[in-house]
C-alpha cells in the first residue's frame, strides 16, 4: 500500500498528482510538435493526420476506460494487502485488453478505408487519411489500449511515476522519429504523412514494451502468474466491466456532446469558430491538475477502503478536492487578469479573433473551481467503485443542459460565441452540484470491508 505511517496526506496526494501533470504536459508537447511538423507538409496532410489520429485514438481511448476500472480494483486489493487478487485483476484486464486490441485492429482494418473515403469528400485528403490510419494502426498505434490498462495497474499499485517515465520515453522517441521520417533525415527516406504514422505507431509499441517489462519485474509483488491471465474468470471480468463500462460510456457522452457542439459553433462563422478554438486550446492546459488530482483520489480512496479505513478515504477525497480547487482557482486568476498574454501566444491575424478569445478566456476563469470539484470528486467515487454517478452527471450536464442551451444560443437567439462559454460554465456548475450530492450520500463505512469480486463497485 502506498500510504506509510506518519505520512502527510497532502504530501501523498501531491506525490501521486505531480507525475500525472507532467505526463499530460509531455503528451500535449508531443502533440504540438507533431502537428507543427506535419503542418509544414501542407493543409491536406495536416487535416489527414488530425482526422485519422482522432479516429484511432478516440476509439482506443473509449475502450481504455478499462484502465480506470483496473486502477480502482487493484488499489482496493493492494489496500487490503491481497496481492494475489490484485495480480488476478491485472492479468485478466491485460487479457481482455489484448482481445479488444485484436478485435479493434480487425474492425478498423476492414472498415477504416471505406469510412474515411465516406467521411472525407476531398479525394487527396481522404487518401492521405487512409495512409496515416493504416500505417499508424499496424505499426503499433493500436497498442494504446494495452498501455492504458497497464498504466491503470501501475497507478493502482500507488505508482504514478512509471507511467510518466513511459510517457517521457515514448514522446521523445515519437518527436525524434517524426523529424527523421517525415523529412528524411539521417539517411532515412522522406515519408511525409506515412513517416508521422510510423513514428507514432512504433512509439506506442515501445511504450507497451516498457510497461510489460515493468510488470514482469514486479510480478512477485502482484503475484502475477500464467493463471492470472488465463483462463478467463467470470467474477473477475464482471467486476472489471461493472466499473469500466460506465467510464467508457462517460467518454462517449463527452465526445458526442463535444462533436455536436463544435458543429453548431461552426455555424457562427469562421471568426467565432477560430476564437473558440484558440480559447479551448489555451484552457486545455488547466484541465491537467484536475485530472491529476482525480487519479490520485481514485488510487488513494481505493487503497483506504481496501484497508478498511473509510474515514481516511473520505478525508483523502475531501483534501484532494480542496487542493485541486485551490490550484485551479489560481489558474482562473491568470485567465481573468492576464488573458491578453495567453491569447497572444496563438497570434491570430484578425483583431476580432483576439478580442473574442480574450472574452472567452475570462469566462473560462469562472469554470475552473467547478471543474476541479467535479473532476476530483469523480475520481474519488471511481476509487470507491462508483462509476455510474459520474456517468449520470455527465449525461445530464451534457445532453440536458449544454446541448439545448448551445442550440438556443446559435440557432434561436444568434448570440455571440461568448454565450457558449457561459453555457459551459453552467454545465460544470450543474455537474459539480450533482457530484457533491452523490459524494455526500455515499455510505463510506459500508464500502470499507475486505474487497472481493462480489463486493466491489456500487
Amino acid at each position: 500500500m502506498f500510504k506509510r505511517q506518519g505520512d502527510c496526506p497532502a504530501r501523498i496526494i501531491l506525490i501521486l498528482a505531480w507525475p500525472v501533470v507532467l505526463e499530460m504536459c509531455l503528451h500535449t508537447f508531443c502533440w504540438i510538435c507533431d502537428a507543427a511538423m506535419v503542418m509544414r507538409l501542407g493543409a491536406r496532410e495536416a487535416s489527414a493526420v488530425e482526422y485519422a489520429a482522432s479516429v484511432l485514438f478516440g476509439v482506443t481511448g473509449v475502450c481504455g476506460a478499462l484502465g480506470i476500472g483496473v486502477n480502482s480494483l487493484v488499489a482496493r486489493f493492494i489496500g487490503a494487502a491481497d496481492n494475489e487478487n490484485a495480480g488476478l485483476v491485472a492479468g485478466q484486464a491485460v487479457s481482455v485488453s489484448l482481445a479488444l486490441t485484436i478485435s479493434l485492429a480487425l474492425i478498423m482494418g476492414i472498415f477504416g478505408r471505406p469510412f474515411c473515403l465516406w467521411a472525407i469528400k476531398d479525394a487527396p485528403t481522404a487518401a492521405l487519411t487512409v495512409e496515416y490510419l493504416y500505417s499508424s494502426l499496424f505499426s503499433g498505434g493500436i497498442c494504446m489500449l494495452l498501455i492504458l490498462v497497464i498504466n491503470g495497474v501501475i497507478r493502482g499499485m500507488g505508482n504514478t511515476r512509471v507511467p510518466m517515465y513511459i510517457a517521457l520515453v515514448v514522446n521523445i522517441f515519437n518527436i525524434f522519429f517524426d523529424y527523421v521520417l517525415i523529412f528524411g533525415k539521417l539517411g532515412f527516406p522522406a515519408l511525409g504523412v506515412k513517416g508521422a504514422a510510423l513514428a507514432t505507431g512504433s512509439a506506442q509499441a515501445l511504450g507497451l514494451t516498457i510497461g510489460l517489462l515493468y510488470l514482469y519485474r514486479r510480478r512477485g509483488e502482484l503475484r502475477l502468474t500464467r493463471r492470472s491471465f488465463w483462463p478467463m474468470r467470470k467474477p473477475v471480468l464482471k467486476s472489471i466491466l461493472s466499473i469500466s463500462l460506465p467510464v467508457g460510456m462517460e467518454e462517449v457522452v463527452y465526445n458526442v456532446s463535444r462533436l455536436i457542439s463544435i458543429t453548431w459553433i461552426a455555424a457562427l462563422g469562421p471568426i467565432s469558430f477560430a476564437a473558440n478554438t484558440a480559447a479551448v486550446a489555451a484552457e486545455s492546459f488547466s484541465f491537467m491538475p484536475g485530472y491529476a488530482f482525480s487519479l490520485a483520489a481514485t488510487t488513494l480512496v481505493g487503497q483506504h477502503l481496501g484497508a478498511g479505513q473509510p474515514d481516511e478515504a473520505l478525508r483523502t477525497g475531501n483534501l484532494a478536492t480542496i487542493m485541486a480547487t485551490v490550484l485551479m482557482s489560481a489558474i482562473a486568476s491568470l485567465f481573468y487578469f492576464f488573458p491578453h498574454f495567453i491569447m497572444r501566444i496563438f497570434d491570430p491575424p484578425e483583431a476580432e479573433v483576439l478580442h473574442l478569445g480574450i472574452a472567452c478566456l475570462r469566462i473560462a476563469a469562472v469554470e475552473q473551481p467547478f471543474i476541479a470539484v467535479a473532476y476530483t470528486l469523480a475520481g474519488a467515487l471511481k476509487g470507491a467503485g462508483d462509476t455510474r454517478g459520474p456517468l449520470r452527471a455527465g449525461f445530464i450536464a451534457s445532453f440536458l443542459v449544454r446541448l439545448p442551451l448551445v442550440y438556443l444560443v446559435v440557432y434561436v437567439f444568434e448570440l455571440s460565441v461568448t454565450y457558449i462559454w457561459w453555457v459551459t460554465a453552467l454545465q460544470y456548475l450543474v455537474t459539480t452540484v450533482i457530484m457533491l450530492r452523490r459524494y455526500r450520500r455515499t455510505q463510506w463505512h459500508r464500502l470499507a470491508r475486505k474487497p472481493s469480486f462480489a463486493s466491489v463497485g456500487l
